[in-house]
């Protein structure tokens, strides 16, 4: 008998780190897949930190703007000189008639001296500064498109896990179902056995297939358990609530073919596409950028200080508490000479980074033409799949429904019976894996093309 399998280990890894030990209360949480998108949207790990991403990027183009208005910072220094700085001239400059190698010792200055100023600042020109802001802004817009394709990947990867759970879930029913039938069909076998009609044998066949599907059935239920607490994860909801998907997998499948099947692609609503063309913008800026380096800076400044000098060993000083003043306003302007084709070569780097960045670009849009062309492909398949396996489900329906009557008339054997009731049950393990891979490929297509 073949029965709908579920990947396991691939769960196991992604929810080992939360699986701990339940706490006294667990919330109820009813959730519709567009339920559960919209709460992945607001609440999801990747989504919060895109839009912490983009508000570090908001706060960087303000934080290059302030380095191009006025700056001013203020000093205080205090000096004792332990030992006051000697000084030596010759004699003769003194006393012509000196000799020569003669010398004479000053010391001078006060032991302790005092400096307290104001420095401002004003950037007038700059072309990396203003280049730089440019490149500020074409990030943030970067991020902006972050936030964008990750919203689509997280719609996308929440259908999956909501379809899966479903999936899961409508494996146990079917499970369950199987085991009833086959503990039945034991029962029933074993009693024939045991009054001589038939050989132990068959029911000892019938027993494994038991002890079979009840391993399975834990093991479903497990599945099931631990795909709703994907599911909850990845919309950024506590891991441990008790979750009640109110949509059905039939419900589902039953909607309207996505629009991305008939419509064409559109290249210029691709977030990732859209991201991929800041990133060559700020490739491009950057060739600018290099250029500007070789321009003046040119910047304005005034400084003012006040000056105090005190020499605690001469009481007389004391009394003097003169502060002398300095001031200073001027322009400086620094620009490279000469780097020895150092400046040529970042220039020409650059470039290279642009057609870097513009291959990246032209794989990404054939990439995203690939990926498009695939998704419809693959929902294709899945719909006529899933129009297989529910012609397959109606047909086997059926045919029990045929036995069930002639098994009643007393034409139909017990074996037939059995038989015609686990093609029902194949049928519809089939059924639900084609639902799920239908879901799968719906949620490929829209998210390869959002907004056709």
């Amino acid at each position: 008998m073949k029965i709908l399998s579920m990947k396991t280990a691939a769960l196991g890894l992604a929810l080992g780190a939360m699986l701990g030990t339940p706490g006294q209360g667990v919330a109820q949480t009813s959730l519709s897949l567009a339920e559960a998108q919209e709460q992945a949207i607001e609440k999801a790990y990747a989504m919060e930190r895109a839009l912490i991403d983009v508000e570090v990027a908001k706060r960087d183009v303000k934080e290059l703007l302030a380095t191009g208005l006025p700056q001013v910072t203020g000093s205080v220094d205090f000096n004792h000189f332990v030992d006051i700085p000697t000084q030596v001239v010759p004699a003769s400059s003194f006393d012509p008639s000196a000799s020569e190698d003669m010398v004479l010792e000053f010391s001078f200055g006060t032991t302790q001296s005092l400096t307290a100023g104001l420095n401002a600042t004003q950037l007038i020109f700059s072309g990396s500064y203003l280049v730089g802001v440019q490149a500020a802004k074409v990030l943030a817009d970067a991020k902006d498109l972050a936030v964008e394709r990750t919203a689509v990947e997280t719609r996308r990867m929440v259908a999956e896990s909501y379809a899966t759970a479903l999936a899961a879930r409508a494996n146990v029913a079917t499970l369950d179902k199987a085991l009833t039938l086959v503990a039945q069909s034991e029962s029933e076998l074993r009693a024939m056995a045991e009054e001589g009609f038939l050989e132990s044998v068959d029911a000892d066949r019938l027993t494994l297939t038991r002890q079979t599907l009840e391993q399975q059935l834990g093991t479903a239920r497990l599945q099931a358990e631990l795909t709703a607490k994907l599911l909850l994860f990845q919309c950024g909801l506590p891991v441990n609530s008790n979750v009640e998907l109110t949509d059905a997998l039939e419900e589902l499948t039953q909607a309207k073919v996505p629009a991305a099947v008939q419509a064409q692609l559109n290249l210029s609503s691709v977030p990732s596409l859209q991201e991929q063309q800041q990133y060559l913008a700020l490739a491009e800026l950057d060739v600018k950028n290099r250029r500007a380096e070789g321009l003046p800076q040119i910047a304005g400044f005034y400084s003012t200080s006040q000056q105090a000098f005190r020499d605690p060993d001469f009481p007389v000083l004391e009394d003097q508490n003169n502060w002398y003043p300095n001031q200073i306003v001027g322009l400086s302007m620094s620009m490279p000479v000469w780097t020895s084709f150092g400046g040529r070569q970042r220039v020409e780097k650059a470039k290279l980074q642009v057609l870097n960045a513009q291959s990246g670009y032209r794989q990404m849009v054939e990439a995203t033409k690939l990926e498009f062309d695939n998704a419809k492909a693959t929902f294709l398949d899945a719909e006529a799949a899933l129009r297989n396996a529910r012609q397959q489900r109606d047909l086997a329906s059926r045919i029990l429904e045929r036995i069930e009557a002639g098994h009643k008339e007393g034409v139909r054997s017990s074996f037939e019976l059995n038989d015609a009731q686990n093609q029902l049950i194949e049928s519809e393990g089939n059924l639900i894996g084609a639902q799920l891979a239908w879901l799968n490929a719906q949620q490929r297509l829209i998210a390869s093309n959002p907004q056709p």
